[in-house]
């Protein structure tokens, strides 16, 4: 007599972290996506990592992290309409931009990931390419809203690559870890910008049991004065039950990563971040908004080469939403690559709303995603 016996496979998320939360909310309004392949004058929407709220033309602008393999280097113009019901999003402008010399930028020349507005220009930051025969630093770009070279925004050099006299090769940014979030304040006074990842002299990046510091630039009339230490939350425990009817063992299959990807900034007191993990094992993106406030005990770090073996006072940081939670009510119930997050119109009971995208990586099994909250501010 042969026996069968089912083997039982399950997934579980385990959240270990322990949270301070805000007492800032926020209420979902509504989401709107674009399949990849939908095209707007000649180019490919897709690749948004990065946007900003224009409040005088009612516009959201959106930055394509497309390195010209696609289209040309671009940012996008969206129309959109928000009120505390509704939420729509159309594409009206697509800006190509160009570089020192006038022209379109060459395939693999910049990674644009961040967007802000500073007064009628915009400023965008790009990760360079440090894993090259031939690298390119993460840079800062100043560009008018036609798409031509403004300028260069100075960049502290440890940031940057390795000096000559620099003889270890674990200096700098991390490839692919860089330059990902960047905000103009609501004022206009304060630019942040902010590193996905730790510097290699700053430490390992986040793991399962270890969470790095990554570094964020104050930027006062474009010039770098302060910097803060930003702490990331661990990445997210993973384990699946292997076992029959009768028995069952766990197993911690934890593999991924997480880095902050944008600011959306207040003022130069106050920010609100968005980070976020992506599990590959489980094909998950985990996605957290946080408030976070330079107190007076916050240490400017802008001195310290390193921050190994160093005593500093990192930004405070309370936890917002894990857009987990939203998914029930979202037209397609899954998250995406989610990168970019600024403020959007204020709406007609006085608060504010906050506008996400995601990144599709022009995959075929991802899409545009924008979603809308209400911030329910403590105030």
């Amino acid at each position: 007599m042969t026996k069968t016996v089912r083997t039982l496979l399950a997934f579980f998320l385990i959240t270990t972290l322990n949270y301070s939360y805000a007492a800032d909310k926020l209420r979902f309004i509504g989401d709107v996506t674009f399949p990849t392949g939908e095209m707007f004058a000649k180019t490919e929407i897709g690749g948004l990592s990065g946007i900003a709220y224009d409040k005088n033309k009612k516009r959201m602008l959106a930055v394509s992290d497309d390195k010209s393999l696609v289209n040309e280097t671009r940012f996008y113009e969206f129309d959109i309409s928000l009120t505390e019901k509704s939420f729509s999003v159309k594409p009206a402008v697509v800006v190509r931009l160009k570089n020192k010399a006038g022209n379109f930028f060459k395939k693999g020349e910049a990674d644009f990931e961040g967007i802000a507005l500073y007064g009628n220009d915009v400023l965008i930051s790009s990760e360079g390419a440090i894993n090259r025969t031939k690298p390119t630093p993460p840079e800062l770009y100043r560009f008018n809203r036609m798409g031509d070279f403004v300028g260069m925004i100075s960049i502290p050099e440890k940031f940057l690559l390795p000096r000559k006299e620099h003889t270890d090769k674990l200096y700098g940014s991390r490839d692919n870890h860089s330059f990902e979030a960047l905000s103009t304040s609501l004022d206009g006074k304060t630019t942040y910008m902010g590193s996905e990842e730790a510097l290699f002299q700053d430490g390992p990046i986040t793991t399962i049991s270890y969470s790095s510091h990554t570094r964020i630039i104050l930027y006062k009339d474009l010039k770098p004065t302060t910097e803060i230490a930003y702490q990331l939350d661990k990445v997210e425990a993973i384990k699946a039950a292997v076992g029959t009817e009768k028995s069952e063992e766990k197993a911690d299959l934890t593999t991924g990563e997480n880095g902050l990807v944008d600011i959306a900034a207040v003022d130069d007191k106050t920010f609100y971040t968005m980070e976020r993990s992506w599990i590959p094992f489980i094909n998950k993106n985990v996605i957290r908004i946080f408030k976070c406030t330079v107190t007076d005990k916050t240490t400017d770090i802008s001195k310290m080469e390193s921050l190994k073996d160093q005593s500093f006072v990192a930004v405070e940081k309370e936890l917002v939403a894990d857009l987990d939670d939203f998914i029930p009510q979202m037209t397609i119930k899954e998250l995406d690559n989610i990168e970019g997050i600024a403020f959007g119109p204020v709406l007609a009971n006085g608060n504010r709303s906050l506008v996400v995208v995601s990144d599709n990586n022009f995959g075929k099994t991802q899409r545009t995603l924008f979603m809308a909250f209400e911030l329910i501010s403590s105030k």
